[in-house]
């Protein structure tokens, strides 16, 4: 099955019409027409927020793997991915650069605590 039709077959399987399962994920319905009827394709940012919002495995989305549903996050992820669905979308990549900003630092200091302490200069 096309991850057009898996799309088509996950909105069904929650119940939601296209209206619904857009407005959701900020895209109007005709968008989602175009996507669901493979006139339209999905970008790859779309795909995360519809894994996102709805909990669906992204690997299930992409190729019919695995199981339908990921694993259920917890409370503060599902806060944080609430909050970054009702984003529009320039502030929701504004937000994704931030995140990748804080991840590089995190990286840097997790690295540099790691390293072995240099040793003071003979004088």
């Amino acid at each position: 099955m096309p991850q057009n039709e898996r799309i088509r077959e996950f909105r069904k399987h929650l119940g939601l019409t296209q209206a619904e399962f857009g407005r959701k994920l900020g895209i109007v319905q005709g968008h989602l027409t175009g996507i669901e009827s493979g006139r339209k394709s999905i970008t790859k940012k779309t795909l995360k927020v519809i894994c996102a919002t709805y909990g669906v495995s992204e690997e299930w989305l992409k190729t019919g793997n695995g199981e339908m549903f990921a694993k259920r996050l917890d409370k503060k992820a599902n806060r944080v991915i609430g909050a970054f669905c009702e984003l529009n979308f320039e502030f929701q990549d504004y937000i994704i650069m931030q995140i990748q900003s804080i991840l590089e630092l995190q990286k840097k200091q997790i690295s540099s605590s790691s390293a072995p302490e240099k040793l003071p200069k003979k004088k």
